[in-house]
């Protein structure tokens, strides 16, 4: 297997130290040369690095883009020309019409379109997805998640698009679909162009989802709920734990009461998301399959982003406008 990595900043560095682990050749560009040194102390040859990604496209099978979501769509576009196949980090896109486009295209040339939405493949994800559908929870009937804490903020999309639009992606997956309408509050403290603080309320068909992020909070905080009617999940994902929480109200001789019962740790196997999440592209490309998190997900959850802004601007409730072929999954009731 022959691969492209685009980009070797703050997170594609994560990528590089990953894919030289998983791939036979590794071919790395950036568009900054002097980046270019981290790949010293992995032993890749000079003749593999550029400044250029167009020096390779022709030697390689797939490419990995982890650049700014500003110029996804220009050098997916060129790849998917040359018959590659793509993962691309998240955000898929700028804007949800940029998504589409790149989706058309990538059916139209036949290659693979991955999205890097990392948390669809945490093993404590996989876990929570079966609990809920064989039943473990009852009727869930509302969730909430912080990715939150103190950091420098991107220069490319807000609060809202890099780290609040993980739980979007991740409670489509979770609850089978995107939400009906979105509810926000984004604010702009830091006095700079983008957001970096976001409050959202998803209604998934009734399930309400709150979801919290911020580059200001002096706790970092990656963590999810979901509470059903028979029982509750707690998942930290630092932490890689999972609670599943035996607790619920009943009502009793016309009170409702509340009945904790037992807490039980859900073992969860130590594997390491992004080392996953690039298996699985490595594995599309051989087998031809369809990833878990492909450009369907990528475009619906930045649909929910740009539903935000919406939301925040306008201060009402924005009800979503799925087209036929925009919604996977069963609807929600």
């Amino acid at each position: 297997m022959k691969l492209l990595l685009i980009g070797i900043g703050r997170w594609g560095k994560n990528h590089l130290k990953t894919l030289t682990k998983l791939v036979d050749e590794l071919y790395v560009v950036d568009s900054d040369s002097s980046q270019l040194k981290t790949c010293r102390e992995f032993s890749i040859p000079e003749d593999r690095l550029s400044s250029d990604y167009h020096d390779f496209l022709d030697r390689i099978d797939g490419v990995d883009v982890v650049t700014p979501a500003d110029n996804h769509l220009a050098i997916c576009r060129e790849c998917f020309d040359r018959g590659k196949d793509v993962f691309v980090e998240k955000p898929i896109a700028l804007t949800s019409q940029e998504a589409k486009e790149m989706i058309a295209l990538a059916k139209k040339k036949g290659v693979i379109l991955q999205v890097g939405h990392v948390y669809r493949y945490h093993p404590a994800s996989s876990k929570i997805k079966s609990l809920i559908g064989e039943g473990r929870l009852g009727k869930v009937q509302y969730g909430y998640g912080h990715f939150m804490g103190f950091k420098r903020p991107r220069t490319d999309v807000g609060v809202t698009q890099t780290d609040a639009i993980h739980y979007f992606d991740l409670f489509n997956y979770l609850l089978g679909g995107p939400p009906r309408a979105v509810t926000a509050v984004v604010q702009n403290y830091l006095d700079f162009p983008l957001d970096d603080t976001s409050v959202s309320v998803l209604d998934y068909h009734g399930k309400m989802v709150f979801i919290e992020a911020g580059y200001m909070p002096p706790e970092k905080r990656r963590d999810i709920a979901i509470v059903g009617d028979r029982a509750s999940l707690y998942c930290d994902f630092q932490k890689n734990s999972l609670l599943f929480y035996e607790n619920r109200h009943e009502r009793q001789g016309g009170k409702c009461v509340a009945l904790e019962g037992e807490v039980k740790n859900i073992p969860i196997e130590p594997e390491e998301p992004l080392t996953t999440e690039l298996k699985a592209f490595l594995d599309s490309i051989r087998n031809r399959s369809k990833p878990v998190a492909d450009g369907q997900a990528g475009f619906e959850a930045l649909k929910i982003v740009e539903a935000c802004y919406r939301s925040s601007q306008s201060g009402k409730r924005v009800e979503m406008k799925w087209g036929k072929n925009d919604v996977r999954g069963k609807e929600l009731k």
